[in-house]
């Protein structure tokens, strides 16, 4: 009779486990619906410098100008998610339904990366002026070359965000570029004597030069957005503040090709890379 109890108690506890776990994906579901042109998608510590006796916590936040929601994690919508020191790298693993998205005890010292890469998602735009809007925001009239203007454009887009983080230990390394799209930081922010934060543009493993970044920072009480471009060598540089949060955000359109077409169903390709960070 005993054992016939334990067993009804675990098929109860499977049974709620289904049902918190379809609750999860109908949110998500429903989340990513009313939010479908929020692009933006980014890495938020709860708190930027680790302790390693603590779990650190860390959002996925979809959203527009450093101003997101955030939502629990869903394993479809990954393709790599990993902790990176100067070391080693370490793949994460998380239960779907986690909220944080991100929980993780990091037990090394120092300077720490944190990266995460979305697989394909698919946009449809509510009209062909939003997608002209998008492309203006983000800087890249010059460089999508022509638009049909006798169809609403479709696109299938995936982000790669990444977070710094320390515990306050004074190390550094550099990320040897291995993403389709990301921004590798050159110097770390937490060094105390750099007011100058410098980062590096990547397409592929190689640099990409003369392209639009966005800054979004936030301090406590204002916002602030600053716009500058990549060097020859695919390098920019910003002016950092103590006790403010930084969003870099980079965004590369290109048009699908006839084959593209056919199997995703999209006109364009998109890749949005993000670096989050707080000095």
């Amino acid at each position: 009779m005993k054992n016939n109890k334990n067993i009804n108690i675990l098929k109860n506890i499977n049974l709620l486990n289904q049902i918190f776990y379809f609750f999860v994906i109908l949110l998500l579901t429903t989340f990513l619906k009313f939010n479908v042109h929020a692009h933006e998608l980014w890495l938020e510590p709860i708190n930027f410098r680790f302790n390693n006796k603590e779990v650190s916590k860390i959002h996925i936040k979809v959203g527009e100008k450093f101003n997101g929601s955030p939502f629990g994690y869903y394993d479809p919508n990954k393709k790599n998610l990993y902790l990176e020191n100067k070391n080693k790298v370490m793949n994460l693993s998380q239960r779907d339904g986690n909220f944080p998205a991100i929980q993780t005890l990091i037990l090394d010292k120092g300077f720490h990366v944190i990266t995460y890469e979305t697989n394909f998602e698919f946009l449809k735009y509510e009209s062909l002026e939003k997608f002209k809007d998008f492309i203006k925001e983000q800087g890249l009239l010059s460089s999508v070359g022509n638009i049909d203007i006798n169809k609403t454009p479709t696109e299938n887009y995936r982000r790669f965000a990444k977070t710094l983080m320390t515990d306050g230990y004074k190390d550094f390394f550099i990320q040897k570029p291995k993403l389709d799209f990301e921004i590798i930081a050159l110097t770390s922010p937490y060094n105390l004597q750099e007011e100058l934060f410098e980062f590096q543009l990547f397409e592929k493993g190689s640099s990409l030069k003369n392209w639009q970044i966005i800054i979004f920072s936030r301090d406590e009480e204002n916002s602030y957005k600053e716009i500058v471009k990549t060097n020859t060598n695919g390098v920019g540089r910003i002016k950092i503040f103590d006790n403010r949060a930084y969003l870099l955000s980079a965004v590369k359109l290109d048009k699908a090709n006839y084959l593209e077409k056919i199997k995703y169903k999209s006109d364009w390709f998109s890749l949005w890379a993000s670096l989050t960070f707080k000095k």
